[in-house]
């Protein structure tokens, strides 16, 4: 088992039902071990295994739910 995060900074993150929708689709990735989501920031972090999932994969699922990722944030080691 390989632990590793992935964060995104996404552009278009607003409302409480856009959080509970990639909480939600996210968390229901294989592999996937927990999701967290900072509005104010644009953040979605998401711990993974990646034996299990890939960065791309979870970065296309994002996509497909509409929302567009402004940058790869993944030196930011916060939540």
């Amino acid at each position: 088992m390989s632990n590793e995060s992935a964060y995104f900074i996404v552009e278009n993150l607003g409302g409480k039902h856009a959080l509970k929708d990639i909480k939600r689709e996210l968390d229901a990735l294989h592999g996937v071990t927990s999701v967290s989501v900072n509005p104010e920031h644009r953040l979605v972090a998401v711990d993974y295994d990646s034996s299990g999932i890939s960065y791309d994969r979870i970065e296309h699922r994002l996509n497909r739910l509409g929302f567009q990722i402004a940058a790869d944030a993944s030196e930011i080691q916060t939540r």
